[in-house]
């Protein structure tokens, strides 16, 4: 936990990609949007309200009620992400494509043999595996900063007089990133002074960073559903998410003008990775006041994840005057930590026709819920616990998503469409201004229906823009901290193939 305690002293000056679980660590493991079945992503996940589908566990298990007999069901699906990004005025394109699972399941029916029970339209049992989010990913922006590198970042961690008074003090407390640096001559110290300067003469370097993420969050899901009197179909269900992460976060400098002396070009490497498994509860309803009309309520618990993690950092610079190039890397640092996820309410509508349906969900949950607890007692652990949670508070707040989607029948043969709307996770207050952080997917796919076998395939497209800053520094110091607008778009071809007994 020294790797905590270090970023707590130097709050101020920023946390790096190596750095501890912080407030994007909370967006990435706690907003989570249910994959699964192609005819659930066909109508933009909104199968939770119409049910007869095994996503519903995941969702509103109160869906698995409609399906009339035992099924199983597999959905492969081919995820493609592709980026642009703008970085000092640079554009440069990425990505990444991926073969993997997003929905596994099947549903048992069962009905009462006891006559008092008539009421009660039998149970349906239901397991599945649903996908709730990608990390596969692949990031690259490159450009000239004039204004500052990334060794002014560890120049005012090593510059808190208050916390570092020797040499051991920087190698114990920065193990992962300025003690690094300044055993490689990237940063000196003035004997006399005491004081520290940087090998790139704070800026004018061509920078090019690498983002490569690996992994995805799926649920196992184990749900109970049944229906009352025709009308009312009732439904819970036990999430057990399971998570695996990996990163790899390169920053590369380059003295292409000559500026600094003796350095060619120098890069940074940190590597984390990350697993994760925990439990939720879901319950849902759907009532059927009318034949055709569905009206649902779901809502989902706090989630809590139990994590372990692990990283180090690796270095690498080129001086002019050295016949090798010179390394250094990090211990290799671990650390144990629960996560809480925020918890979710979604209420739905949907219209049935014998030619087909139309249905809308809309999902409130909050962003600002998530928060970490660490398994360290320690006063500087439990102090930066502290801090992150109040930065997520503050930072992030209700998140809104509605979804729309409409199947049409004829015969044995379906026709589906979409669309998906996610609002910014930020808070008005700290709502970045330079981009939307807003979320749109659609959808479309076509599907069959026979007497024991079904198929489903469905295509997704999901856009939206992020902001990236590779490193923070002091921004009356070093001027404003380099920032790269990503612009993503997330296709994806999702195939499914079930069959009825």
């Amino acid at each position: 936990m020294r790797k905590l305690i270090a970023i707590l002293s130097l709050l101020a000056a920023g946390i790096t990609p190596a750095a501890a679980q912080t407030d994007i660590d909370a967006l990435r493991f706690g907003i989570t949007s249910v994959q699964g079945t192609a005819r659930n992503m066909g109508v933009a996940n909104t199968m939770g309200t119409i049910g007869a589908d095994v996503s519903a566990l995941s969702t509103n298990p109160a869906g698995i009620a409609k399906i009339s007999s035992s099924e199983f069901s597999l959905s492969p699906v081919i995820s493609i992400q592709r980026s642009e990004s703008d970085f000092f005025g640079n554009r440069l394109e990425d990505g990444k494509t991926k073969f993997q699972l997003s929905n596994l399941g099947a549903v048992f029916t069962s009905r009462y043999a006891n006559s008092s029970n008539k009421k009660w339209n039998g149970i349906k049992f239901g397991i599945s595996i649903n996908r709730l989010a990608n990390y596969n990913e692949s990031y690259s922006f490159s450009g000239y900063n004039e204004k500052n590198s990334i060794l002014n970042n560890y120049w005012e961690k090593l510059s808190d007089r208050d916390f570092i008074q020797s040499e051991s003090d920087a190698a114990n407390n920065y193990p992962f990133d300025a003690s690094i640096a300044f055993q490689l001559n990237l940063l000196t110290v003035d004997t006399l002074t005491g004081d520290f300067y940087t090998a790139t003469n704070n800026g004018n370097m061509q920078q090019d960073v690498t983002i490569r993420r690996n992994g995805g969050m799926d649920e196992l899901t184990l749900g109970i559903a049944s229906t009352y009197n025709d009308k009312i179909m009732v439904g819970a269900s036990l999430g057990i998410p399971f998570l695996s992460y990996t990163e790899r976060y390169k920053i590369e400098e380059t003295d292409t003008r000559d500026s600094a002396f003796d350095l060619n070009s120098f890069f940074v490497e940190t590597y984390q990775r990350t697993k994760g498994i925990g439990f939720n509860l879901k319950a849902g309803i759907i009532g059927m006041p009318i034949p055709n009309l569905r009206l649902s309520l779901a809502v989902q618990t706090p989630g809590i994840i139990y994590m372990n993690d692990a990283y180090m950092t690796y270095m690498e610079v080129d001086y002019a005057s050295e016949s090798v190039l010179l390394t250094g890397e990090s211990p290799e640092g671990a650390s144990k930590y629960k996560f809480v996820q925020p918890w979710k309410l979604t209420a739905g509508a949907g219209y049935i026709h014998k030619y087909g349906f139309i249905s809308t969900e809309y999902e409130l949950s909050d962003a600002g819920y998530s928060k970490f607890r660490f398994r360290d007692d320690n006063t500087n652990v439990r102090a930066y616990e502290s801090y992150v949670n109040n930065v997520i508070r503050g930072k992030y707040g209700l998140l809104h998503t509605i979804k729309t989607g409409i199947e049409f029948r004829y015969k044995s043969f379906r026709v589906r469409g979409g669309v998906q709307y996610q609002s910014t996770p930020f808070s008005k207050e700290s709502a970045p201004t330079q981009i939307k952080t807003h979320q749109l997917t659609y959808s479309g796919g076509l599907g069959y229906r026979g007497e024991h076998f079904f198929a489903d395939i469905t295509y997704i497209q999901t856009s939206f823009k992020q902001l990236s800053v590779p490193y923070t520094v002091n921004v009356d110091a070093w001027q404003p901290s380099p920032m790269a607008v990503l612009h993503t778009k997330r296709p994806a071809i999702l195939l499914t193939l079930g069959y009825k007994l």
